[in-house]
């Protein structure tokens, strides 16, 4: 995190390494190509709200990456437990909010199916990194010490956690990368199916 010589968190740089760096170009490279899709969309009269709302997630998670803001939540959280005398029962609370944090995710997923629901089989290759991403999350949040040594384990260049992190980034923009060229032939066999009847 982006922490200072006291080992609290501050606002900084939470992780220059080349890995971390590579994370952020990723989100931004996945918030780009949700971008375009919105351009696509909005020319062809497409409904482009579900890109709008990815394009905001992906900005939001590659800006968090650096800032860490989960560490400053948790060291808030850690303060108000000593200062307002529940620190022994901290686990408590973090299994409770672990637990509303979890079904929040449920609750997002199912309400984005429904949202979306007659365009549902073009979006699902780009949700389908959404939900690695929101996954990680919550797993990430519940901070099981078990969970964590299996997350930080070592796979040479990087760690589990990182790739995991990565890996939902990259079918995110995968996902958008595929409507868009899906987009583009549906919109080139439209405009020749028009060509033709004109004839």
């Amino acid at each position: 995190m982006a922490a200072g010589s006291d080992g609290r968190w501050q606002i900084g740089i939470g992780d220059p390494t080349p890995i971390g760096w590579i994370t952020v170009a990723a989100y931004a490279a996945a918030a780009w190509l949700a971008w375009r899709n919105v351009g696509a969309a909005r020319r062809t009269s497409v409904p482009a709200d579900f890109w709008v709302a990815l394009t905001v997630l992906m900005l939001a998670l590659g800006l968090n990456k650096q800032l860490d803001l989960q560490s400053w939540f948790g060291q808030t959280g850690r303060d108000l437990a000593l200062e307002q005398g529940w620190y022994e029962q901290r686990r408590i609370v973090q299994a409770v909010f672990v637990a509303l944090l979890a079904a929040s995710a449920v609750a997002v997923v199912v309400w984005a199916r429904r949202q979306w629901h007659t365009l549902w089989h073009e979006y699902r290759a780009a949700f389908v990194g959404v939900s690695v991403l929101l996954a990680f999350i919550v797993i990430r949040a519940a901070s099981f010490h078990h969970i964590d040594m299996i997350l930080r384990s070592d796979l040479g260049a990087t760690s589990l956690h990182r790739a995991l992190e990565i890996l939902g980034v990259l079918v995110v923009a995968a996902g958008c990368a595929w409507w868009h060229a899906m987009h583009k032939r549906r919109v080139k066999r439209f405009a020749m199916q028009r060509a033709l009847r004109g004839r």
